[in-house]
């Protein structure tokens, strides 16, 4: 006679084995929530949704720089990155961590104390040893480490913070000679109530301790050629700088013009005429079009000496460059060699001399930190030099900084 003795044993078998494994399974559980594994997974996605629509965004804003004024018209910039950003499939909550109640594209964020502004990432970096920031989002997180081949090169425009703690320290001072600065030496000073670039770049260095310094010295326009003599006519403000690695140095460009009080614009340096002024500005100007968190001009004495103190304290010699300047072999590009820097700011000795906003007697502009054809201790990096406004030289060029709006 047949008996299902052995099939009941089988089935109280796979019961005994279903109930283990539901056990195994909650404790596996509990294991995985405890330890917050399934927190990080989650905000590793959240992280991954974010990265992608801050893409999304950057491609959509550069459509909209293409469109012609008429188009403009119709759409604002951020209804336009926004329809993008649905049209891929981003829900609400990830849109508003990209475009802020402003329509600013990319809230700004903080990291050591420093505010990263909108539009810009955060590459690498402390603010003791030199903050990077960059206007590519393809470059966040990517370190500080120096790249030698140009593929591996940044994508964005890239700059240093510079930090003012001690806003009462935000003065100009001869550190070549340690010596107060001598009356000679002339720069735009804020006025109160007065809308203009110098009170502006003061009144946030003092909110936000400190400003942004070009990474890099200016580097010429994208799909312009070498400079070998005068570059004013390219000077204009069309052709926008690039504060990248790798890229040929903006030479032989004048400090622009004759006059270094306000002129025809409000702002001072004359930025009517061609020159290092005007360009300076042209990368994120002073107008509701740039939609950065920062505005970008010419570098004042003032700010210059800040780096100075900044590198005094952190026990870097200003009065002998050579351990970190190009003093001889010819110009190189920007960033061509990685033991030029200090706080992660390449070339600011050597290579080339860099015009400023101060000016020397009545016509005489200032440039800063020697060149490649310089003496390492007459021309440190502290050092000032003088020529007029309009003359051109292989060994000077510029460098770009950017306050925060």
């Amino acid at each position: 006679m047949k008996t299902n003795k052995g099939k009941g044993i089988s089935l109280i078998v796979l019961v005994i084995t279903i109930i283990v494994m539901i056990i195994l399974a909650g404790a596996i559980i509990l294991s995985l929530n405890s330890s917050n594994v399934v927190d990080r997974a989650n905000e590793a996605t959240t992280k991954s949704n974010i990265s992608n629509a801050k893409q999304v965004a950057m491609l959509a804003n550069a459509e909209y720089e293409l469109m012609s004024d008429t188009e403009k018209e119709e759409i604002t910039l951020r209804k336009h990155v926004e329809d993008k950003l649905k049209e891929a499939g981003f829900k609400e909550d990830e849109i508003d961590n990209v475009i802020d109640g402003k329509g600013n594209l990319f809230k700004r964020t903080i990291v050591d104390g420093v505010v990263i502004p909108e539009g810009f990432f955060h590459v690498g970096g402390t603010k003791a040893e030199g903050l990077v920031i960059s206007d590519n989002v393809e470059d966040e997180g990517q370190g500080t480490s120096h790249k030698t081949n140009a593929e591996d090169f940044l994508k964005g425009n890239q700059f240093v913070w510079v930090p003012v703690e001690n806003f009462s320290e935000f003065i100009r001072y001869d550190f070549k000679n340690n010596t107060t600065l001598d009356t000679n030496y002339k720069e735009i000073v804020p006025e109160a109530g007065k809308d203009r670039e110098v009170e502006k770049m003061y009144a946030s260095v003092q909110k936000y301790k400190g400003f942004y310094v070009g990474r890099y010295e200016a580097g010429i326009a994208e799909g312009m050629t070498k400079p070998s003599a005068s570059t004013l006519a390219l000077a204009d403000g069309t052709n926008i700088p690039q504060i990248k690695q790798g890229i040929e140095v903006w030479n032989y460009i004048p400090w622009g013009g004759t006059s270094a009080k306000e002129a025809y614009d409000g702002y001072q340096g004359n930025d009517s005429a061609n020159g290092a002024v005007k360009v300076a500005r042209s990368i994120y100007p002073n107008k509701p079009s740039n939609t950065r968190g920062v505005v970008s001009h010419l570098i004042y004495g003032v700010q210059w000496d800040a780096i100075m103190r900044w590198y005094k304290n952190s026990g870097i010699n200003l009065q002998d460059s050579s351990a970190y300047g190009n003093y001889s072999g010819g110009i190189k590009k920007a960033g061509a060699d990685a033991t030029y820097q200090e706080k992660n700011i390449y070339d600011l000795a050597g290579n080339v001399r860099e015009w400023t906003i101060e000016v020397f007697s009545s016509d005489g502009r200032v440039n800063r930190g020697g060149s490649f054809v310089s003496s390492a201790t007459s021309y440190p990096v502290s050092s000032r030099n003088s020529n007029g406004p309009s003359n051109v030289f292989s060994s000077a060029g510029f460098r770009v900084v950017a306050y925060i709006k």
